[in-house]
């Protein structure tokens, strides 16, 4: 990593979680709360594809968990 640490550019913000910066150097650094993360891009994009994924998953599972507790609420109202 290069001392460029004046000269990041910002790439994204999300108010009250964090922001992904890049270094003149190319490395992408994610910062969330008090953690940041430094990466190669083709880390960052592997780590972008494994968070889709992870989202993917959750909304099946909330699917499911919604589909069931709907059909909980059809059986008491008969």
């Amino acid at each position: 990593m290069c001392d460029g640490e004046n000269e990041q550019q910002t790439l994204a913000t999300s108010p009250g979680l964090g922001s992904i910066t890049l270094c003149p150097c190319g490395t992408i650094s994610l910062h969330v709360g008090g953690v940041s993360l430094r990466m190669a891009p083709s880390a960052f994009a592997q780590t972008e594809q494994m968070c889709r994924v992870a989202m993917a998953s959750l909304e099946l599972q909330a699917h499911a968990l919604q589909s069931t507790e709907q059909k909980k609420h059809s059986l008491l109202t008969h």
